[in-house]
């Protein structure tokens, strides 16, 4: 690459002879029996002539990079579905959920039904209670509301009403 060369080809000149083109075959050739493998051909392969410029051969590498890569982390790449073993593992977690809320449901159903029956024990002992009372002031109730009714009168006031 020195001295102004570039792969063998002396950019100070704008033509190239045959027989630099031949001796060039004959090198690659040498070079291609040392590296042959049984199943390739025996002639080595030719090089493609490509016309484009070194930057716009770069920049199609490039380009070409850049696509696979942004290939690779696009969204429809990142969404993929579950597995057996992961689709197990969630049902077993959902069947758990379930049992755990359906426990709860059943608790605070025992807890209301049993808040439920002291309730009903305590009115029905309250309602037991109170005949007995009743029956034994049945006077004293009457002259309190006679009393009662008079006290709220004593504070009432008529208003007249003016003729014209």
């Amino acid at each position: 690459m020195a001295g102004g060369e570039a792969a063998g080809v002396d950019l100070s000149r704008k033509f190239v002879s045959e027989s630099e083109l031949d001796e060039r075959r004959k090198k690659r050739q040498e070079e291609w029996e040392k590296v042959r493998k049984p199943d390739d051909p025996e002639e080595v392969p030719e090089e493609e002539y490509d016309p484009r410029s070194l930057f716009e051969r770069l920049q199609e590498q490039k380009d070409k990079k850049q696509q696979d890569f942004e290939e690779q982390f696009k969204f429809k790449n990142m969404v993929r579905g579950l597995d057996e073993d992961e689709s197990s593992f969630l049902d077993e977690v959902s069947r758990q959920q379930i049992m755990v809320e359906k426990q709860r449901r059943d608790e605070e159903k025992q807890e209301l039904l049993e808040y439920r029956s002291a309730l009903v024990k305590k009115a029905s002992a309250e309602s037991r209670r109170e005949p007995e009372k009743s029956s034994s002031k049945p006077s004293g109730e009457q002259k309190t509301s006679h009393l009662s009714q008079a006290h709220l009168l004593v504070g009432a006031v008529k208003r007249r009403k003016y003729a014209p």
